[in-house]
């Protein structure tokens, strides 16, 4: 993913923030079991997804203490080893795999070729658990490679499918209510992925789904500020129905995440896009 489901600090406890640590320790030393190189991979959205895992199937968790080598000198506590800390941790590694080739499409780097060949050593291995899945999400990331590269204009059949791919991705046992949470998660993500990057994909001539949506505003910023305070309304309601389906679990730093680490993620791309808009895409 792209590491944009992330806490709001200041209203965390420590409690809560040291846990949050432990489990990205634990799902960092769990991929350290199919090797080095993936763990360069690991980031902040995984921890969202094992947090709905762990309470959707109620999972106990133990806890050890390590260092390690980003961390040689105090010893840190993480999530010990249960199936859904390294079922998220072959689901990183396998939407990393995908990722690094649509990078590869998109800006011909020879570095994510590179990577991209070194992860493709894992992904049999990894995969054979989870065939059925993993031929899905490559089915809805080839669909997904389709529509960027023929410039879809319409926002919601983009960022909608790539809704299915995360949807296929938290269906842990094919749960349908985590299928539903992947998707809003997947939605709403793609749309704060599209705005933060859109200032650079417009100069840099690259696909972005919003190209065609904000492209007849550059002349006009009463329409600008209209067409994005309509977003802005849709990405809320999105977090709305996702916020409905967390709450259910009565997780204090899953609602945190969700009501104010996301609006505040949301409000952050936004407020970036409206001080650049007209600044940076001066008409020629």
């Amino acid at each position: 993913m792209f590491g944009y489901v992330v806490p709001y600090k200041p209203e965390l406890r420590i409690r809560e923030y040291e846990y949050y640590k432990a489990v990205y320790c634990g799902i960092c030393l769990q991929t350290k079991k199919i090797g080095n190189i993936p763990r360069v991979f690991l980031n902040y959205d995984f921890v969202f997804l094992y947090l709905i895992l762990k309470e959707h199937f109620n999972i106990q968790e133990e806890f050890g203490t390590t260092r390690c080598i980003v961390h040689p000198k105090k010893k840190r506590v993480f999530v010990k080893s249960n199936p859904v800390l390294e079922y998220v941790s072959n689901q990183m590694i396998m939407l990393s795999f995908l990722k690094l080739y649509d990078d590869y499409i998109d800006e011909k780097h020879f570095v994510s070729l590179c990577l991209y060949k070194m992860l493709s050593l894992y992904i049999k291995k990894i995969t054979r658990h989870y065939s059925d899945s993993f031929n899905k999400v490559k089915e809805l990331f080839r669909n997904q490679l389709l529509l960027e590269k023929t410039e879809c204009q319409n926002i919601d059949v983009v960022a909608h499918n790539f809704g299915q791919i995360l949807a296929e991705i938290f269906a842990y046992n094919d749960d349908q209510k985590l299928k539903e949470i992947g998707f809003y998660t997947g939605v709403w993500i793609y749309f704060v992925d599209a705005i933060d990057d859109y200032i650079d994909d417009v100069k840099k001539k690259r696909y972005n789904c919003l190209k065609y949506y904000l492209q007849r505003c550059r002349e006009d910023k009463t329409l600008f500020e209209k067409e994005v305070d309509i977003l802005k309304v849709s990405l809320d309601n999105y977090l709305a129905r996702l916020n409905e389906l967390v709450k259910g679990y009565n997780n204090q730093l899953l609602d945190n995440i969700v009501q104010l680490g996301m609006y505040s993620k949301t409000q952050e791309v936004i407020n970036k896009l409206k001080a650049n808009f007209f600044k940076e895409l001066k008409l020629s």
